[in-house]
């Protein structure tokens, strides 16, 4: 081990020895009679490091009903717009520390995202300014639970 790593490295954990391989499956299924569609890491299976993001966020993003299939499944505009309001919401949470995007369901009206969490605080205040902005493309809710052993995202782990 040469000088410099031996000072400034050790210790201290890459984004490869944090995050692990991205390995998405697309999961389809139902939830009771209801049809669910949703996208999932799977490497998050095995993930050895659960321990240290104990708290799961869920955000639940309520899906415009005119852009619906009869069965609560998005229409592909609407696909979108949830999208990429997921998309915002999770960049702007990926900036204030570590987040593990574990997946996503569409299901009965709504678009589910689960993200795993070491310290929920600042995520709490920063969704709290945004769960009632004004001009939201589409509303959401939020949930943050701690799940040291990741129960709540086994079942799509399968």
């Amino acid at each position: 081990m040469g000088v410099f790593s031996t000072l400034f490295g050790r210790g201290q954990e890459t984004k490869t020895d944090i995050f692990p391989e991205e390995n998405f499956s697309v999961l389809e299924g139902k939830i009771g009679d209801k049809p669910v569609i949703g996208s999932f890491n799977m490497a998050y299976k095995t993930y050895d490091k659960k321990a240290k993001y104990p708290w799961c966020l869920k955000i639940a993003i309520g899906l415009e009903l005119g852009n619906l299939f009869e069965n609560g499944l998005p229409k592909k505009e609407e696909s979108e717009i949830a999208n990429r309001l997921e998309d915002d919401l999770l960049a702007n949470i990926q900036k204030l520390g570590t987040a593990h995007y574990v997946g996503h369901l569409f299901n009965d009206t709504f678009l589910d995202v689960y993200i795993y969490l070491a310290d929920p605080e600042s995520v709490h205040k920063y969704l709290q300014t945004q769960v009632n902005k004004e001009g939201l493309i589409r509303g959401f809710g939020y949930e943050i639970n701690e799940d040291p052993k990741w129960t709540t995202v086994q079942g799509f782990m399968k």
